[in-house]
């Protein structure tokens, strides 16, 4: 096993050490713990089983990157990384060299995405299951950066890939097939040589459709010309960072107008926050009934999203439930604080409370797919900005954005008054 799988390991035992020592406490004072204690027990144990699995997963990767680098190397002679290698130094090479039209296309990296998605960003090889041990290169850094940057990605949204940008038909299940009858919630039972009951899904398509989207930076020659000026990673940051912005954009505009279900209404006279908390159903109680009304099959892999504002509003919240907080801060640094137990994101293009806002939203996010068509696209141009003796770098991507499982995710609306 790895360093780091064995780092994530210690990380694990240490944290079941200090539930223990929480549960030991209780016991030795004779007494129940506190919803404070209880609600820190549970997290630390609940983050112990993902560093297992997080652990797990790069010991398998390592297996598999190690029998992929034998395939490759027998068929190629190069290792995996060597090649990723090769095409960074071409990235490099066109980024100080090319003229007027060269053109460099990054092809989509599989496994990329998802990784930096698993990582938040911050992780730089490709250690999951899915993939080997080897750098995921000049996309993968873009993704990096995106993904650190939009905290909607980190969320669990689905990325897609296609070679080309021709629409694309998914279906979207607006009902689910049950295996009770039409009027009972019951598995129902099938006599020897019964009739089974139809009770089928009801499921639509949707074209996940995509529009061009780039930006333009201006880098003086000089640092060009600078061998000990990282351009091709200025290049990459400023990229996915911009891309982050985008896919942040439509991936938001989408949730709005796909995740159209209210799993609670604030009362009259909230339209502007969650009311009173020492009030039934307001405050902390509107989100416990929103959690809730999400179904039990969603919530596995649920988190919540909304503006920074609404976040700002719950962790104002005081004395709930049984004078705790629903909000709990991350327990390992660069994880997300929690709502209710459930990771909770700032997307900053979700509309802040107001009259008839739908500002909090909670749900499995996987229910929203972004589709990335044909990779990422990079120009240069000497004579963009020739007066001004810069070198101009264009970046173009086409993407776009839908919801195909409207029960996945439901939202908070707030009161017309």
């Amino acid at each position: 096993m790895s360093s780091i799988a064995d780092t994530l390991m210690e990380r694990r035992a240490a944290l079941i050490n200090k539930a223990q020592e929480i549960a030991q406490k209780g016991v030795t004072e004779d007494r129940d713990l506190s919803v404070e204690e209880q609600s820190a027990f549970d997290g630390m144990f609940a983050e112990a089983g993902k560093l297992q699995e997080r652990a797990k997963a790069i010991a398998d990767g390592e297996k598999r990157g190690s029998e992929l680098e034998e395939s490759f190397r027998s068929v190629t002679g190069k290792k995996p990384d060597e090649q990723r290698q090769a095409d960074d130094n071409k990235f490099e090479k066109w980024a100080r060299e090319a003229r007027v039209g060269d053109v460099f296309d990054i092809p989509a990296v599989p496994g990329a995405e998802r990784r930096a998605m698993a990582t938040r960003g911050s992780e730089t090889r490709a250690m999951s299951a899915s993939g080997g041990v080897a750098p995921d290169g000049v996309y993968g850094q873009l993704w990096q950066y995106a993904v650190a940057g939009s905290q909607l990605l980190q969320a669990g949204v689905d990325i897609l890939n296609t070679t080309d940008g021709n629409t694309l038909p998914l279906p979207v299940a607006t009902v689910h097939a049950t295996t009770g009858t039409a009027n009972a919630a019951t598995p129902a039972v099938i006599a020897a040589s019964g009739t089974i009951t139809s009770n089928d899904a009801t499921v639509t398509t949707v074209n996940l459709s995509v529009s061009k989207y780039g930006y333009l930076t201006l880098v003086p020659s000089e640092l060009v010309q600078d061998t000990n000026f990282d351009l091709e990673g200025y290049i990459s940051m400023a990229a996915g960072r911009e891309l982050a912005r985008t896919l942040s954009f439509i991936g938001t505009a989408a949730a709005i107008a796909g995740f159209t279900t209210v799993g609670v209404t604030g009362p009259a006279g909230t339209s502007t926050s969650l009311g009173v908390q020492a009030t039934a159903g307001m405050g902390s109680d509107l989100l416990v009934n929103l959690f809730h009304s999400v179904l039990p099959e969603y919530r596995t892999n649920s988190a919540w999203v909304m503006a920074d504002s609404s976040f700002a509003a719950i962790r104002n919240l005081k004395g709930a439930p049984n004078g705790s907080s629903i909000w709990q801060p991350a327990l390992t640094a660069g994880d997300p604080d929690t709502i209710l137990g459930k990771p909770a994101y700032v997307v900053p293009q979700l509309p802040s409370m107001a009259a008839s806002a739908k500002p909090i939203y909670f749900g499995e996010m996987s229910a929203l797919k972004i589709r990335i068509a044909g990779g990422l696209r990079f120009e240069r141009s000497n004579e963009y900005a020739f007066g001004n003796d810069q070198v101009a770098f264009r970046t173009l991507v086409r993407t776009g954005a839908v919801t195909v499982d409207p029960n996945a995710v439901k939202f908070l609306a707030n009161s017309a008054t």
